[in-house]
């Protein structure tokens, strides 16, 4: 866990929007110019909420809001898609695309497409990769569930027989 979340209660709220490609520096660059005031002026009802946000791996962008400070709403909420949406029109990461496949591969991230994912699975090259599960919602579930065995990735099942 980074510092970042170190002072987040267990039963933070958790958002990741994953990136189908490794994060560049001059894309870090705009995602801190942007996510970094917003998270520091993010509000729900005119509300000021504790939030914090992080990039893991160069691939994920992290948001957690403590809900113990104020709730989040459907309008906070509606800010943080808006605020992704800007950062994926600037950086061309690809935000909302469900169908990259990331995976730790002896402890190195790897962004795959679906075919690609295909492809390794058929050739039986994923042993011992970890998936990370995106739909994680708390940091109590982003710190023990969100890295998982590729077995328990929601999307295994289907893929698997999808590759032989």
């Amino acid at each position: 866990m980074i510092n970042q979340f170190n002072q987040m209660p267990p039963n933070a709220k958790v958002w990741i929007y994953a990136s189908d490609k490794i994060i560049s520096p001059s894309q870090l660059a705009v995602i801190n110019q942007k996510a970094i005031p917003f998270i520091q002026n993010w509000t729900a009802h005119q509300n000021q909420l504790k939030a914090e946000f992080a990039v893991m791996y160069h691939c994920f962008l992290v948001f957690m809001v403590n809900e113990s400070v104020h709730e989040i709403s459907g309008c906070g909420i509606d800010k943080l898609t808006h605020l992704i949406r800007e950062i994926d029109a600037e950086t061309d990461l690809n935000l909302f695309n469900r169908m990259g496949v990331q995976l730790l591969e002896n402890n190195e991230l790897t962004c795959l497409t679906k075919s690609e994912f295909l492809e390794k699975l058929a050739a039986q090259n994923l042993a011992n990769s970890k998936a990370f599960n995106n739909q994680v919602t708390t940091k109590k579930q982003f710190e023990m569930e969100w890295i998982i065995p590729l077995e328990n990735a929601w999307y295994y099942p289907k893929t698997k027989l999808q590759s032989v």
